[in-house]
């Protein structure tokens, strides 16, 4: 039976998982092994290596379960044949042509090729691959309980390009694969469509705060500063103390917390040119982060062990206990963290923010991702339409009123008589 072992670094703060097993379970055995990052994902490898006679997983159970990238690599199809090329083939050296994406980026979109479309079209000639086929595909994915937004990253991102790019000539002038992308009029499938569910009044806000406190005080901070200054999960995490600017009232977003290769790193400055920017703080909320930030070291919030908190922890460990919590007392919908920058930015935008200082908040280069993802309707503009609606109408419904009473008297009148000549012609003795 596999087991296994858990390996920290020298100085403590990174934590991997590896699973060891002799094949075959013998104790002549050679030993193997793969190492993770995460635990969830160390105990699912085991469970197939024990599975499989502690032997090493298949490329294809490998691919079905998530860790198609510790199969071998398939061989290459003939030059002289590209007709012959797989779909797997084409994808993987498509995938290594890409210099814009950051490695990061090309992982994610290797994951999810190998998660949602090898093991389906992979071994298919890409030049055989027909529209009927991607959308029986697709059909597939919604079954297996995909939603329809991440159907669309993975069109978008991989899907589209690749079959995009086999239409063109290769780059030593090999003819096109392809003479067109089957993708062309391909439509997205229909599937449930959720508006995220953010905060709208100060009613819900107080519930959420007041169930964080309860559960735990160190995280209910982080919370509290995310609602207010509307950031992004890597940003309020990655807070170190000098960025808070007390005699400014701001607070300064210099570094963010990103997963690179699967692990979560610090990088000294934001993604993009718009995420460096200064956000002002209310000053009950300064005082909370201040204190904080006089007694930190290199965080201003800080996970139990002394680190930056992982997303992945705070999600399981503070997040869903406090969002348990809060429904119970009646918070609507099912909240999430990246809800709360949604909540202060559609607050913003309700309150008459002008766009400027709404995009500048919210760390955007264009105004229109900032309205069009972050901003949703609320019911703030409920009572305003009313009473602009009574009085447009008001002189018409105080005449409709009079004219409906005097027409429901008129029919009472007219009832009143008719019964009255039908008693005085009934026979005697009939009944009414």
């Amino acid at each position: 039976m596999a087991q296994i072992e858990k390996r920290t670094t020298k100085d403590g703060k990174t934590t991997r998982w590896r699973v060891k097993w002799r094949d075959g379970g013998r104790r002549d055995g050679e030993w193997n092994g793969e190492t993770f990052d995460y635990q969830a994902d160390a105990k699912r490898f085991k469970a197939l290596v024990d599975a499989n006679g502690n032997h090493r997983p298949s490329p294809e159970q490998l691919a079905e379960h998530g860790f198609g990238r510790l199969a071998p690599a398939p061989a290459a199809a003939p030059i002289d044949e590209p007709e012959a090329m797989t779909f797997r083939q084409y994808a993987l050296a498509w995938l290594e042509t890409l210099t814009k994406p950051s490695a990061e980026t090309k992982r994610k979109y290797l994951e999810r090729l190998e998660k949602h479309v090898l093991p389906t079209l992979g071994d298919l000639p890409i030049a055989g691959i027909t529209r009927r086929m991607l959308r029986e595909w697709q059909t597939g994915l919604i079954a297996a309980g995909l939603s329809r937004k991440t159907i669309a990253n993975i069109r978008g991102e991989s899907m589209f390009p690749i079959f995009r790019a086999s239409c063109l000539p290769g780059e030593d002038e090999e003819p096109p694969l392809r003479t067109y992308n089957p993708m062309d009029g391909l439509a997205l499938p229909d599937g449930p469509k959720f508006e995220r569910d953010f905060l709208e009044t100060p009613e819900q806000a107080s519930i959420l705060l007041t169930a964080a406190y309860e559960v735990d005080p160190e995280a209910a901070d982080l919370l509290l500063t995310k609602l207010a200054c509307g950031l992004r999960w890597g940003e309020v995490a990655a807070l170190p103390p000098e960025a808070v600017r007390k005699h400014l009232g701001t607070i300064e977003i210099r570094q963010v917390l990103r997963k690179v290769e699967r692990r979560w790193v610090v990088e000294p400055k934001p993604k993009t040119r718009n995420g460096y920017r200064q956000v002002p703080l209310h000053p009950l909320v300064m005082h909370v982060v201040n204190q904080r930030a006089e007694k930190a070291v290199d965080f201003v919030f800080c996970a139990p062990r002394g680190n930056h908190w992982r997303y992945e922890d705070f999600y399981d460990w503070r997040w869903v206990k406090i969002r348990t919590l809060a429904e119970k007392r009646g918070l609507r919908g099912h909240m999430t963290m990246h809800g709360l920058r949604h909540s202060l930015l559609t607050l913003l935008a309700t309150e008459g923010l002008d766009l400027p200082g709404l995009k500048g908040v919210a760390g955007h280069a264009q105004v229109s991702t900032t309205m069009d993802v972050y901003v949703h309707h609320t019911t703030a503009h409920h009572e305003p339409v009313r009473r602009i609606v009574g009085g447009f109408l008001e002189a018409g419904i105080r005449a409709g009123e009079e004219q409906r009473a005097a027409s429901i008297g008129r029919a009472a009148e007219y009832r009143g008589r008719v019964h009255r000549a039908a008693r005085q012609v009934r026979p005697t003795g009939a009944r009414p």
